[in-house]
């Protein structure tokens, strides 16, 4: 009996023997699979955990690396051409376009207040020079009052008007307001009205008293006078115009004394009955009047006096009592040169364009 148990007992432990490494073979072989599947599987995981985390930059980097990429090719190329093409194309136009808009507008505007200073420096120079021209060498000795003149015959100033801006009260600047010069004497507007200065004034005076000095107009007895402030114990004489004709009605004004037929409506001095106007001094005449001294009646001061239109030359103030023939230009009084001349029996106005004319003319010293 104790044999067989042996042999039983062997051949179970043979048994076990040789199925322990099976089992053992077996388990290393599950776990090496299990090794090899928890190896495998972080392998697939990990790319979908790579891919997952940043799936808003995995699919944003695919779509960067990758689409854009293709998508840079394309479009980076496009980017890279178009907006440089677009800069090449916006910048000129910038470079170029507010350049010429300033080249353009800046030359004009520099141009335009260049003419404007130019046209400022002239005009100054043109009343300065006017002023310097009538200032008085001996004033006592040249001034002379409307009495000694004869009388005042100008316009006269209606009362409510004078009231209003005249009299010692009112007191002004004559640089502040328009100033005209006409044939080298000095006129300037004030109030609505013409001031014709026909009067110098004296040479103690400062250089630049139109500028600085504060000026007032007032009527004295016989007539109207400029007094200025800073020298209260002068006055000069001015003639006041009402009819002052603005550059803008002169046409008008032209066209009204413009003839039909002149050969029959024009009449000389000796038709007339002689003339009997002002007759200006020899020095004076020869000074600005006659063929060599020509002018424009353009810009000089006009009025109306009489119906009729009178303007300013030489210190001196014409009438025009003629009508002007239908055949000169409309605009001959703009644009032509005349001059004044003295004729066998009194003053014309001649027109160069027009030699064979002549317009008889009144003068008139105030």
């Amino acid at each position: 009996m104790k044999p067989v148990r042996l042999v039983s007992t062997g051949v179970l432990l043979l048994l076990l023997g040789a199925v322990t490494p099976t089992y053992a073979e077996q388990e290393q072989r599950q776990q090496d699979a299990n090794k090899q599947e928890q190896q495998a599987k972080p392998e697939k995981q990990q790319p979908q955990r790579a891919q997952k985390p940043p799936r808003g930059q995995a699919k944003q980097q695919p779509q960067r690396a990758q689409q854009p990429p293709r998508g840079q090719a394309k479009q980076q190329p496009q980017r890279a051409q178009q907006p440089p093409q677009g800069q090449a194309k916006q910048q000129p136009q910038r470079a170029q376009q507010p350049p010429r808009g300033q080249t353009k507008q800046q030359p004009q505007r520099g141009q335009q207040q260049q003419g404007l200073n130019r046209q400022q420096q002239r005009r100054a120079q043109q009343q300065q020079a006017a002023w310097q021209q009538h200032r008085a060498k001996n004033w006592q000795a040249e001034h002379r009052d409307w009495q000694q003149r004869g009388g005042y015959t100008a316009d006269r100033i209606p009362e409510d008007r004078y009231r209003d801006n005249f009299g010692p009260d009112h007191s002004f600047r004559i640089y502040s307001n328009p100033v005209v010069v006409a044939g080298g004497y000095p006129g300037f507007l004030y109030g609505g009205f013409y001031f014709s200065v026909v009067d110098p004034w004296p040479q103690y005076w400062s250089n630049n008293w139109y500028e600085n000095d504060d000026v007032y107009i007032d009527y004295s007895g016989d007539g109207y006078y400029l007094y200025n402030r800073r020298y209260p114990q002068d006055r000069i004489s001015i003639g006041v115009y009402l009819n002052f004709v603005q550059p803008g009605d002169r046409r008008g004004v032209w066209l009204q004394h413009r003839a039909r037929s002149w050969q029959s409506e024009h009449r000389t001095w000796q038709q007339r009955g002689g003339y009997n106007g002002y007759h200006i001094p020899e020095v004076r005449f020869r000074r600005y009047f006659g063929p060599g001294h020509r002018f424009r009646i353009h810009g000089l001061p006009l009025v109306i006096v009489g119906g009729y239109p009178r303007f300013q030359y030489g210190g001196f103030w014409f009438s025009i009592v003629d009508p002007w023939p239908e055949y000169w230009g409309n605009d001959w009084y703009d644009n032509d040169d005349v001059y004044i001349d003295y004729f066998g029996d009194g003053y014309y106005l001649y027109n160069r364009r027009y030699p064979g004319v002549r317009i008889a003319i009144s003068v008139f010293l105030n």
